[in-house]
């Protein structure tokens, strides 16, 4: 999110600090669903951004389970053009539930504002700026894609533009999230915040799919282009008509500086019907990278020759003197042009014999250059002559005085661009066979007939050989609530889906299923991704390294409690190596600033599965796993209280050397938040 744009940044909410660790300094922006501000963590001492779901929403407690998974499940997306997520937490103040996301502070602008600022000062994107930015885009989508995710929600305003030029995509997760909510007049409210870029099946009511992120990139890519949006009115139901029926207007006409063949990649994943788009930003984005390969290609071979020297400056030699004579000096320089005596300035009939010498030797090369391009160009077989069309096609091979054209390889390409393909070279296409694949996401083809470079007449029929996709079969409905086990998942991947499992973190069972996406009931078709949100059972991942030990994971059964009750968690350690000497382990709970100790556990030393188990007797690889108790205190106020753990011995604690997805203070890990009602 941005932090330099002047006059963005208004003051902050009453309440400051979230759970003890985050200050909030200043609003960045604010949207229909959330706020974000820019903030400190205080305990890493670096500035961030933290995006604050609304109150209205975060009432909703089917909206807030969707919130957390999807900001989770992007908390796992790590590339350079994606935002970078750091923390998914929960705080109560004043009385109310505050759920926030913390993510990477970008110094920079938005494209929207970029877009702006740049048709305010008459300076529009440039091809090359455009393609990058749109295939840097690209990169970043498409690496979600990979993983199951869908944006849903892909606008100038959710692309952040560094210093450097870098494009970075932000916002996975909350679109997504909000997709899942009961169809009320709210949810339109905010659905309709920013139709210009959804996709016509979106505008229709329809799950979103990777491609329907292409349609949204196509938008974005358009508008760099153009200086303006394909579609716009001040009338969502218009513009929604717009997107689903009404042809974009042509980017040559807008700019002429943009290319047939870059046009044809922008109305590609403009076209209305999903399964004629690019299937996802990465193929949208290798498109886009063959297109600036081809430019440069081009530009090379086009080169201007490099045109010779002024005559002034060319170095003549000045006819020599008889030996007999006294010497003369010689003529070198631009001075020395007005010196030139009157027999040079006559008919230089040397110097025309040597051109009609040269005229000569050309016209004798003619008749050798068509032999030689009949033997190149006609084919091996004798074929009877036919007559040659009148007004023949320009540009098109002449062979054995007969016009003919060479097909291009179609292996490999779907059935709709092998067709536009072979359009432009005036031939047609029929689909000879069908082959059905169950890997097969789309009809491609396989084969052809003629092959790749024959030889054929103007107007000829390619036949060729297609895959047939199987057909799209229905998500079950029975899967949520029950145990992803081995059965199910042989049953999906029989159905040839590619399923994603993310987990999220919840406190039913392990394993059992929360959610999934696309929702029961939708119909996948082979190779299509199908996201299953399963529960950690209370699994929280930490990874801290603590040198010759790592803790890696905490688990509680819930996270909340009651003045007096006893909060009983189960932590992972694993030793790295050989430890050699005693610890003992300290756990406690603090409060949400970490200055005053509440309540203390016995400070032990460690036990495996109830057994002791002395640290000095770790050896490298081994994994132990303990169980620790901590009492509430009676009477401790409302609120969120951090659960924290230690080890020691007499020279102090056990140095925390990197964090992982924890934090940690003085070499205390903090290993959760709870709250007490």
């Amino acid at each position: 999110m941005s932090s330099s744009q002047p006059g963005a940044e208004s003051p902050a909410p009453q309440f400051t600090v979230l759970n003890g660790r985050y200050r909030l300094l200043a609003t960045l922006a604010a949207g229909g669903m959330a706020t974000v501000y820019k903030g400190q963590d205080m305990l890493l001492g670096r500035l961030v951004a933290v995006k604050l779901l609304r109150d209205r929403y975060a009432g909703d407690p089917q909206f807030v389970q969707r919130f957390r998974q999807e900001a989770q499940a992007a908390a796992n997306l790590n590339h350079p053009n994606i935002v970078t997520i750091y923390d998914v937490g929960r705080d109560v103040v004043s009385g109310r539930e505050r759920h926030y996301i913390v993510m990477e502070l970008i110094e920079g602008q938005d494209l929207k504002q970029a877009l702006r600022w740049r048709a305010a000062n008459g300076r529009p994107f440039t091809i090359e700026e455009a393609v990058d930015t749109a295939r840097q885009i690209c990169e970043g989508v498409g690496y979600a894609h990979r993983r199951g995710l869908v944006h849903c929600d892909l606008k100038p305003q959710n692309v952040m533009l560094t210093a450097d030029d870098r494009a970075k995509v932000t916002d996975f997760g909350i679109a997504r999230a909000y997709t899942a909510m009961p169809n009320t007049g709210e949810r339109a409210d905010v659905v309709w915040g920013s139709p210009q870029y959804y996709a016509p099946e979106q505008a229709a009511g329809a799950a979103p799919t990777p491609a329907s992120d292409v349609y949204s990139i196509g938008v974005m890519f358009y508008e760099m282009l153009a200086g303006r949006l394909p579609f716009d009115s001040s009338d969502p139901l218009r513009l929604a008509h717009m997107h689903q029926t009404a042809p974009p207007p042509p980017l040559c006409a807008l700019n002429p500086s943009v290319s047939p063949q870059l046009e044809d990649i922008v109305m590609h994943a403009l076209a209305k019907d999903p399964t004629q788009r690019y299937r996802d930003a990465d193929q949208l984005a290798r498109a886009l990278s063959a297109y600036v390969l081809q430019s440069a290609e081009q530009t090379l071979v086009n080169l201007p020759p490099v045109a010779p020297p002024p005559a002034a400056l060319v170095r003549r030699p000045t006819p020599q003197p008889p030996t007999d004579a006294p010497s003369a000096p010689m003529v070198t320089s631009r001075a020395a042009a007005p010196l030139a005596t009157p027999a040079q300035t006559g008919p230089d009939v040397l110097l025309w014999l040597l051109a009609a010498i040269a005229f000569l030797c050309v016209l004798g090369l003619i008749p050798l250059y068509v032999l030689v391009y009949q033997a190149y160009q006609t084919p091996p077989a004798s074929l009877a002559p036919t007559a040659t069309p009148p007004n023949p096609p320009p540009g098109l091979p002449i062979a054995s005085g007969n016009l003919k054209v060479k097909t291009p390889a179609l292996a490999g390409r779907t059935l709709e661009e092998a067709a536009r393909e072979l359009a432009l070279l005036g031939l047609s296409i029929r689909v000879a066979e069908e082959r059905p694949d169950n890997s097969a996401t789309q009809r491609v083809v396989l084969e052809q007939r003629p092959p790749a470079d024959a030889l054929v007449d103007p107007g000829a029929v390619i036949e060729v050989a297609i895959s047939k996709p199987a057909e799209a079969r229905e998500v079950p409905g029975d899967l949520i609530g029950r145990a992803l086990d081995a059965a199910i998942s042989q049953t999906l991947a029989a159905l040839g889906w590619n399923v994603v499992v993310t987990e999220a973190l919840d406190f039913a069972p392990r394993g059992v299923i929360l959610a999934i996406h696309p929702p029961a009931g939708s119909k996948l078709a082979v190779g299509e991704t199908l996201t299953l949100t399963v529960s950690s059972g209370g699994r929280i991942a930490l990874n801290v390294d603590m040198g010759p030990v790592t803790l890696d994971a905490v688990t509680l059964q819930r996270s909340t409690y009651f003045p007096g009750q006893a909060v009983q968690f189960h932590v992972t350690w694993r030793a790295n190596q050989p430890v050699g000497r005693d610890y003992k382990v300290g756990w406690y709970l603090f409060n949400p600033e970490m200055t005053v100790v509440l309540a203390q556990g016995e400070d032990r030393a460690p036990r495996h599965n109830g057994l002791p188990a002395p640290t000095s007797a770790w050896d490298s690889g081994m994994i132990i796993e303990d169980t620790y108790a901590l009492r509430i205190p009676d009477g401790l106020l409302p609120g969120t209280y951090r659960l924290v753990i230690g080890m020691y011995d007499g020279d102090g604690r056990l140095r925390v050397i990197n964090p992982g997805n924890a934090a940690a203070l003085n070499d205390l890990v903090m290993l959760c938040t709870i709250v007490v009602q």
